[in-house]
């Protein structure tokens, strides 16, 4: 049985929100940075396993994907909030 085909969806929706809104606005910070926003984040979502993302692409209601993303993009506000705070730049 292979394991690592099995996700959490949201772990997508971090990473891209985190790539597209967050490392272009970041310049000079580390790889732990970001990693550290996205850790905080998660923490703060529920989760969505999912084998193939299409799946969640096909099944989704609009609705919901539009509160998947509002709550990716409060999670991420405030996990940078929080690191920013507490960041240890030296790392």
């Amino acid at each position: 049985m292979e394991r690592s085909e099995i996700h959490n969806y949201y772990e997508h929706l971090v990473f891209e929100y985190i790539d597209l809104n967050i490392v272009p606005k970041s310049e000079g910070k580390s790889d732990d940075y970001f990693l550290d926003i996205a850790c905080v984040a998660l923490n703060k979502l529920p989760t969505r396993y999912v084998r193939y993302e299409v799946d969640m692409a096909f099944f989704l209601h609009q609705q919901d994907r539009l509160d998947m993303q509002t709550a990716v993009s409060n999670a991420i506000n405030e996990a940078k909030a929080y690191i920013d705070k507490h960041f240890d730049s030296r790392r």
